[in-house]
């Protein structure tokens, strides 16, 4: 038996090397493919050749790999140790009888990380805003009688970008980027799950939006999961969720986008201040709709710098963007690259100075980006300009950080569970892309011979499930892992 087992397992091997052709017909000859259109691209990066293609030309909406470009354009253009700072200013240095008369402003540089569940721990997603309120404690502040003024303009007031469904905008992945971000700019919606048929109950959201109107359309089902969608778009308070949540839950949670991060960002503020025994006399006054008490442009030189808070790095933001493909990191990237070279971070700008910046080092024909994450059906790429990028950072002097970021298949991130157990996992460094009748993965592998491949897979409107069409994507991995 053991014998037969190594001549089997040998034979198999032999015949894989030489079997990528043959795994590539079989794939498209696959009757769930008949009207599918397939990009893939397979180039040896040590002797710059092509290994295999299927219409490597053709361009195609490929979901959540587009973040590839998103994040290295941000290590190639900022680098990997940028970090935004948001500053807080005051318009006045009075302070009498432990009261501060003046307004307060908070300059948003587009900081994700701020309260972000990646980077703090559920019980102290709040903390920084303690710092923020212990450093006006350490100037004998106990009231402002004054405004707080939130100020994001310089990334603009735009919400999700063209392309983008109602079906995805008011759920956690359609949270858009925001000068003044907050807890990952999700909401999260607390419900008692009764049993079968009966309607699940709304217990509580965090943050706290007072003004928040949700029309409950939930039904409770058994063993179905998280079942549910929530339509409502930015900066609207109205919004409605249907579908059904897993019977018998007593508190389960379902994240949506949150409607303003600007305005989220200064109530926690003011909740936060409040705890520490600092009352506000004024109001809560966000740059999207200032009132008539605020002097439009902010002249900020002439105003006093309190103290400024360094963000996460683009290294610490890109690590979360591909590994778990957060759609809103990805977006912030692009508006960071934005406002650095344009001083308007929005994501038309951000989409233009990469595109702009890709042309001149890649052949870049055919790419049509409309976000930098992926969600927006706009986006067309093909398997040719992700090789190109690819083969871009694997000799750039970002390779490693970039490298770093990316999902291992059967190991990590959004490859968990792809090849897992099978000959090529811990050899693929990818990100996939999943939307409806849409998947792909474009990445590295290193195969077992030393070979360095990089490669770019992208399928549309194929007719079987996602978990099909990912096992037989998984056979031309582990065939590129055989060569």
């Amino acid at each position: 038996m053991k014998m037969t087992f190594v001549f089997t397992f040998l034979s198999f091997f032999v015949f894989s090397q030489g079997n990528l052709d043959s795994v590539l017909v079989a794939f498209q000859k696959d009757k769930s493919l008949t009207n599918a259109s397939i990009s893939f691209l397979a180039i040896d990066l040590l002797s710059d050749s092509i290994l295999a293609n299927i219409k490597d030309s053709v361009a195609l909406p490929p979901a959540s790999t587009v973040k590839l470009f998103s994040t290295a354009s941000a290590f190639e253009i900022l680098g990997a140790n940028y970090k935004p700072i948001t500053r807080l200013y005051t318009n006045s240095s009075s302070i009498k009888d432990s009261v501060f008369n003046g307004n307060i402003y908070i300059k948003g540089a587009a900081d994700i990380s701020l309260g972000s569940q990646y980077f703090n721990k559920e019980d102290s997603l709040s903390l920084f805003l303690e710092v923020w309120a212990d450093s006006l404690l350490s100037k004998g502040i106990k009231r402002i009688n004054g405004d707080i003024i939130g100020d994001g303009s310089a990334f603009g007031y735009n919400g999700v970008p063209n392309g983008w469904t109602w079906e995805d905008i008011g759920n956690y992945y359609g949270a858009f980027h925001s000068g003044l971000s907050i807890y990952d700019n999700w909401l999260r919606f607390y419900f008692q799950v009764p049993s079968a048929k009966l309607k699940p109950v709304l217990l509580k959201t965090f943050p706290l939006i007072p003004n928040l109107y949700l029309k409950n359309q939930l039904i409770a089902a058994n063993g179905v999961g998280d079942n549910s969608i929530i339509y409502g778009g930015p900066y609207t308070y109205e919004k409605t969720i249907r579908g059904s949540l897993s019977a018998n839950s007593p508190n389960f949670i379902v994240k949506g986008s949150m409607p303003d991060p600007e305005m989220q960002f200064l109530q926690a503020f003011k909740e936060v201040l409040s705890a520490k025994g600092i009352e506000i006399d004024g109001q809560l006054i966000g740059m999207k709709n200032p009132n008539e008490k605020v002097v439009l442009p902010i002249d900020y030189s002439q105003l006093h710098l309190v103290f400024q808070y360094q963000g996460k790095s683009v290294q610490e933001i890109a690590y979360w963007t591909n590994m778990k493909s957060i759609n809103v990191y990805a977006e912030t990237l692009n508006a960071w690259i934005a406002f650095e070279k344009t001083g308007e971070g929005t994501t038309e700008n951000g989409v233009k100075v990469m595109e702009d910046f890709w042309s001149s080092r890649i052949n870049s024909l055919g790419l049509n980006l409309t976000d930098g994450s992926g969600l927006s059906r706009s986006n067309s790429v093909s398997a040719k300009n992700f090789c190109e990028l690819l083969k871009y950072m694997y000799l750039s002097k970002n390779r490693e950080a970039f490298k770093l970021t990316l999902p291992v298949a059967g190991v990590s991130g959004t490859l968990s569970t792809f090849c897992k157990g099978q000959c090529s996992e811990g050899k693929i460094f990818a990100k996939s892309g999943t939307m409806r009748r849409i998947k792909s993965y474009a990445g590295y592998v290193e195969t077992g011979s030393g070979k360095k491949i990089a490669f770019a897979l992208i399928v549309n409107n194929y007719s079987c499930s996602n978990n099909a069409i990912m096992k037989k994507m998984e056979a031309i991995m582990n065939a590129l892992y055989l060569q």
